[in-house]
Protein backbone atom coordinates (compact mmCIF):
# COMPACT_ATOMS: atom_id res chain seq x y z
CA UNK A 1 0.00 0.00 0.00
CA UNK A 2 1.28 3.45 -0.90
CA UNK A 3 1.55 5.45 2.31
CA UNK A 4 1.10 9.23 2.01
CA UNK A 5 2.81 10.95 4.93
CA UNK A 6 1.73 14.54 4.26
CA UNK A 7 -0.22 16.31 1.54
CA UNK A 8 -1.23 19.84 0.59
CA UNK A 9 -3.36 21.33 -2.17
CA UNK A 10 -3.05 24.79 -3.71
CA UNK A 11 -0.21 25.85 -1.43
CA UNK A 12 0.45 29.47 -2.44
CA UNK A 13 3.49 31.60 -1.59
CA UNK A 14 4.75 35.06 -2.53
CA UNK A 15 7.60 35.92 -4.89
CA UNK A 16 10.25 35.36 -2.21
CA UNK A 17 9.37 31.68 -1.80
CA UNK A 18 12.23 29.16 -2.13
CA UNK A 19 12.83 25.56 -1.04
CA UNK A 20 16.50 24.69 -0.59
CA UNK A 21 17.24 21.20 0.69
CA UNK A 22 20.76 20.18 -0.40
CA UNK A 23 20.27 16.71 1.06
CA UNK A 24 16.68 16.32 -0.05
CA UNK A 25 14.04 14.63 2.08
CA UNK A 26 13.78 11.08 3.50
CA UNK A 27 10.51 10.54 1.59
CA UNK A 28 9.48 10.87 -2.04
CA UNK A 29 8.23 14.38 -2.86
CA UNK A 30 5.60 14.75 -5.57
CA UNK A 31 4.80 18.23 -6.89
CA UNK A 32 2.16 19.47 -9.31
CA UNK A 33 3.33 23.01 -10.05
CA UNK A 34 0.54 25.37 -11.11
CA UNK A 35 2.58 28.53 -11.75
CA UNK A 36 5.82 29.36 -13.55
CA UNK A 37 8.72 28.45 -11.28
CA UNK A 38 12.48 28.62 -10.93
CA UNK A 39 13.98 25.15 -10.71
CA UNK A 40 17.30 23.44 -10.19
CA UNK A 41 17.73 20.65 -12.70
CA UNK A 42 20.50 18.15 -12.11
CA UNK A 43 22.83 17.94 -15.11
CA UNK A 44 22.49 14.17 -14.92
CA UNK A 45 18.75 14.53 -15.51
CA UNK A 46 18.77 16.76 -18.57
CA UNK A 47 15.37 17.28 -20.16
CA UNK A 48 13.44 19.28 -22.72
CA UNK A 49 13.75 22.22 -20.32
CA UNK A 50 17.52 21.80 -20.14
CA UNK A 51 17.75 21.88 -23.91
CA UNK A 52 15.62 24.97 -24.32
CA UNK A 53 16.99 26.99 -21.40
CA UNK A 54 20.52 27.96 -20.51
CA UNK A 55 21.41 29.39 -17.14
CA UNK A 56 24.24 29.24 -14.65
CA UNK A 57 24.04 26.59 -11.92
CA UNK A 58 21.24 24.84 -13.82
CA UNK A 59 18.63 27.11 -12.19
CA UNK A 60 16.02 27.38 -14.91
CA UNK A 61 12.61 28.92 -15.36
CA UNK A 62 9.95 26.33 -16.12
CA UNK A 63 6.36 26.93 -17.30
CA UNK A 64 3.26 26.32 -15.24
CA UNK A 65 1.49 22.94 -15.20
CA UNK A 66 4.47 20.68 -14.56
CA UNK A 67 4.91 17.60 -12.39
CA UNK A 68 8.08 16.73 -10.51
CA UNK A 69 8.89 13.70 -8.38
CA UNK A 70 12.01 13.78 -6.20
CA UNK A 71 13.42 10.51 -4.92
CA UNK A 72 14.47 10.29 -1.27
CA UNK A 73 17.55 12.36 -0.39
CA UNK A 74 17.68 14.02 -3.81
CA UNK A 75 18.59 17.72 -3.79
CA UNK A 76 15.62 20.14 -3.84
CA UNK A 77 16.09 23.70 -5.04
CA UNK A 78 13.05 25.48 -6.44
CA UNK A 79 10.90 28.52 -5.86
CA UNK A 80 8.97 31.43 -7.29
CA UNK A 81 9.94 33.30 -10.41
CA UNK A 82 10.82 36.95 -9.78
CA UNK A 83 7.77 39.14 -9.10
CA UNK A 84 5.37 36.16 -9.32
CA UNK A 85 3.63 34.08 -6.68
CA UNK A 86 4.13 30.31 -6.53
CA UNK A 87 1.39 27.66 -6.20
CA UNK A 88 1.62 23.89 -6.12
CA UNK A 89 0.03 20.65 -4.92
CA UNK A 90 2.46 18.47 -2.99
CA UNK A 91 2.70 15.18 -1.16
CA UNK A 92 5.33 13.19 0.75
CA UNK A 93 5.22 9.43 0.19
CA UNK A 94 6.90 6.86 2.43
CA UNK A 95 9.88 5.53 0.45
CA UNK A 96 9.27 1.98 1.68
CA UNK A 97 5.81 1.88 0.09
CA UNK A 98 6.51 3.22 -3.41
CA UNK A 99 8.16 1.44 -6.33
CA UNK A 100 9.22 3.61 -9.28
CA UNK A 101 10.68 2.68 -12.70
CA UNK A 102 14.46 2.78 -12.75
CA UNK A 103 14.48 5.14 -15.72
CA UNK A 104 12.04 7.67 -14.26
CA UNK A 105 13.41 11.25 -14.60
CA UNK A 106 13.51 12.12 -10.88
CA UNK A 107 13.77 15.84 -10.18
CA UNK A 108 13.00 16.61 -13.79
CA UNK A 109 9.95 18.82 -14.56
CA UNK A 110 7.41 17.01 -16.75
CA UNK A 111 5.02 19.17 -18.74
CA UNK A 112 1.36 18.23 -18.21
CA UNK A 113 -0.58 18.60 -21.43
CA UNK A 114 -3.97 17.97 -19.82
CA UNK A 115 -3.26 19.46 -16.38
CA UNK A 116 -6.86 19.53 -15.15
CA UNK A 117 -6.92 15.71 -15.24
CA UNK A 118 -3.98 15.64 -12.82
CA UNK A 119 -5.31 18.41 -10.58
CA UNK A 120 -8.74 16.80 -10.34
CA UNK A 121 -7.23 13.45 -9.40
CA UNK A 122 -5.00 15.10 -6.80
CA UNK A 123 -8.05 16.83 -5.34
CA UNK A 124 -9.72 13.45 -4.83
CA UNK A 125 -6.58 12.13 -3.12
CA UNK A 126 -6.37 15.18 -0.87
CA UNK A 127 -10.06 14.93 0.10
CA UNK A 128 -9.77 11.21 0.82
CA UNK A 129 -6.59 11.71 2.89
CA UNK A 130 -8.41 13.99 5.33
CA UNK A 131 -11.54 11.85 5.39
CA UNK A 132 -12.37 8.76 7.41
CA UNK A 133 -14.13 6.41 4.99
CA UNK A 134 -13.94 2.67 5.82
CA UNK A 135 -11.95 1.95 2.67
CA UNK A 136 -9.81 5.09 2.88
CA UNK A 137 -6.41 3.41 2.57
CA UNK A 138 -7.46 1.21 -0.33
CA UNK A 139 -8.91 4.19 -2.19
CA UNK A 140 -5.82 6.32 -1.49
CA UNK A 141 -3.57 3.55 -2.75
CA UNK A 142 -5.50 3.19 -6.01
CA UNK A 143 -5.81 6.92 -6.68
CA UNK A 144 -2.18 7.68 -5.86
CA UNK A 145 -0.95 4.77 -7.94
CA UNK A 146 -3.05 6.08 -10.85
CA UNK A 147 -1.62 9.58 -10.46
CA UNK A 148 1.97 8.34 -10.44
CA UNK A 149 1.37 6.12 -13.46
CA UNK A 150 -0.18 9.07 -15.32
CA UNK A 151 2.88 11.19 -14.55
CA UNK A 152 5.15 8.33 -15.65
CA UNK A 153 3.26 8.00 -18.92
CA UNK A 154 3.41 11.76 -19.41
CA UNK A 155 7.19 11.68 -19.02
CA UNK A 156 7.39 9.35 -22.02
CA UNK A 157 5.53 11.69 -24.40
CA UNK A 158 8.17 14.42 -24.42
CA UNK A 159 9.49 13.35 -27.83
CA UNK A 160 6.23 14.17 -29.65
CA UNK A 161 4.05 15.87 -26.99
CA UNK A 162 1.62 17.78 -29.20
CA UNK A 163 1.22 15.01 -31.76
CA UNK A 164 0.65 12.42 -29.04
CA UNK A 165 -2.48 14.18 -27.82
CA UNK A 166 -3.76 14.69 -31.34
CA UNK A 167 -3.32 10.96 -31.92
CA UNK A 168 -5.03 10.14 -28.62
CA UNK A 169 -7.96 12.34 -29.67
CA UNK A 170 -8.08 10.55 -33.04
CA UNK A 171 -8.10 7.19 -31.30
CA UNK A 172 -10.95 8.29 -29.07
CA UNK A 173 -12.96 9.31 -32.15
CA UNK A 174 -12.29 5.96 -33.79
CA UNK A 175 -13.71 4.07 -30.82
CA UNK A 176 -16.64 6.43 -30.29
CA UNK A 177 -17.63 6.46 -33.98
CA UNK A 178 -16.83 3.04 -35.47
CA UNK A 179 -19.45 3.60 -38.16
CA UNK A 180 -17.40 6.37 -39.82
CA UNK A 181 -15.66 5.69 -43.10
CA UNK A 182 -12.15 5.78 -41.66
CA UNK A 183 -9.41 6.12 -44.28
CA UNK A 184 -5.68 6.44 -43.73
CA UNK A 185 -5.37 9.35 -46.15
CA UNK A 186 -8.05 11.34 -44.35
CA UNK A 187 -6.64 10.60 -40.90
CA UNK A 188 -3.11 11.57 -41.95
CA UNK A 189 -4.38 14.74 -43.63
CA UNK A 190 -6.25 15.79 -40.49
CA UNK A 191 -2.95 15.61 -38.58
CA UNK A 192 -0.89 17.23 -41.35
CA UNK A 193 1.43 14.25 -41.57
CA UNK A 194 2.13 11.61 -44.21
CA UNK A 195 0.41 8.22 -44.26
CA UNK A 196 3.72 6.47 -43.62
CA UNK A 197 4.49 8.65 -40.62
CA UNK A 198 0.98 8.09 -39.25
CA UNK A 199 1.60 4.33 -39.36
CA UNK A 200 4.94 4.74 -37.57
CA UNK A 201 3.94 7.21 -34.87
CA UNK A 202 0.59 5.54 -34.10
CA UNK A 203 2.29 2.20 -33.50
CA UNK A 204 5.04 3.95 -31.51
CA UNK A 205 2.52 5.22 -28.98
CA UNK A 206 -0.25 2.61 -28.99
CA UNK A 207 1.56 -0.58 -30.05
CA UNK A 208 -1.00 -1.15 -32.80
CA UNK A 209 -2.02 0.43 -36.10
CA UNK A 210 -4.86 2.86 -36.65
CA UNK A 211 -6.51 0.41 -39.07
CA UNK A 212 -6.32 -2.35 -36.46
CA UNK A 213 -8.01 0.03 -34.02
CA UNK A 214 -10.74 0.80 -36.58
CA UNK A 215 -11.45 -2.93 -36.92
CA UNK A 216 -11.31 -3.49 -33.16
CA UNK A 217 -13.72 -0.62 -32.50
CA UNK A 218 -16.18 -2.03 -35.04
CA UNK A 219 -16.00 -5.56 -33.65
CA UNK A 220 -16.47 -4.27 -30.09
CA UNK A 221 -19.52 -2.32 -31.20
CA UNK A 222 -20.88 -5.33 -33.07
CA UNK A 223 -20.47 -7.58 -30.01
CA UNK A 224 -22.39 -5.12 -27.88
CA UNK A 225 -25.21 -4.78 -30.42
CA UNK A 226 -25.44 -8.52 -30.99
CA UNK A 227 -25.76 -9.19 -27.28
CA UNK A 228 -28.06 -6.33 -26.32
CA UNK A 229 -30.38 -5.60 -29.27
CA UNK A 230 -32.73 -7.36 -31.66
CA UNK A 231 -31.24 -5.66 -34.71
CA UNK A 232 -30.57 -7.94 -37.66
CA UNK A 233 -26.98 -8.85 -38.49
CA UNK A 234 -27.24 -6.78 -41.65
CA UNK A 235 -28.40 -3.74 -39.64
CA UNK A 236 -25.57 -4.22 -37.17
CA UNK A 237 -23.10 -4.57 -40.01
CA UNK A 238 -24.14 -1.20 -41.43
CA UNK A 239 -24.22 0.46 -38.02
CA UNK A 240 -20.65 -0.67 -37.40
CA UNK A 241 -19.33 0.81 -40.63
CA UNK A 242 -19.48 -2.22 -42.92
CA UNK A 243 -21.09 -1.69 -46.31
CA UNK A 244 -20.69 -5.36 -47.18
CA UNK A 245 -22.19 -7.91 -44.79
CA UNK A 246 -19.91 -10.72 -46.03
CA UNK A 247 -16.87 -8.59 -45.21
CA UNK A 248 -18.31 -7.94 -41.74
CA UNK A 249 -18.87 -11.64 -41.09
CA UNK A 250 -15.33 -12.51 -42.23
CA UNK A 251 -13.72 -9.87 -39.97
CA UNK A 252 -15.94 -10.76 -37.03
CA UNK A 253 -15.11 -14.47 -37.30
CA UNK A 254 -11.40 -13.71 -37.67
CA UNK A 255 -11.51 -11.63 -34.48
CA UNK A 256 -13.89 -13.72 -32.34
CA UNK A 257 -13.40 -17.21 -33.85
CA UNK A 258 -17.18 -17.44 -34.25
CA UNK A 259 -19.79 -16.03 -36.61
CA UNK A 260 -22.00 -13.12 -35.54
CA UNK A 261 -25.06 -15.40 -35.50
CA UNK A 262 -23.37 -17.98 -33.25
CA UNK A 263 -22.01 -15.23 -31.01
CA UNK A 264 -25.52 -13.89 -30.48
CA UNK A 265 -26.94 -17.35 -29.83
CA UNK A 266 -24.20 -18.20 -27.33
CA UNK A 267 -24.69 -14.95 -25.48
CA UNK A 268 -28.46 -15.36 -25.26
CA UNK A 269 -28.05 -18.92 -23.92
CA UNK A 270 -25.56 -17.69 -21.31
CA UNK A 271 -27.95 -14.96 -20.23
CA UNK A 272 -30.80 -17.40 -19.81
CA UNK A 273 -28.95 -19.99 -17.73
CA UNK A 274 -26.86 -17.64 -15.56
CA UNK A 275 -29.71 -16.73 -13.12
CA UNK A 276 -30.59 -20.43 -12.75
CA UNK A 277 -27.01 -21.33 -11.97
CA UNK A 278 -26.65 -18.52 -9.45
CA UNK A 279 -29.76 -19.75 -7.60
CA UNK A 280 -28.43 -23.29 -7.45
CA UNK A 281 -24.92 -22.33 -6.28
Amino acid sequence: MINILKIGENATHDSTFIVDRPLGHPAYLLLLIKTPASFFIDAANSSEFKVRNHSTDNLLNIPKDCAVIFKPYQKHLYGAVSDCHYTDNWMHIDKATLSMPDNFPFGNPIQLHNPDDFYNLFHLINSEFYGSAPHKQTILNSLTDALIKMITDESKTTEFPDLYYELAALREKIYSSPQNDWKINDMAKSLNISCGYLHYIYKHFFNTTCIADVIESRIQSACELLSSTNKTIEEISLQCGYKNIEHFIRQFKKSQNITPAKYRKAHIITQRISPYRSQRS
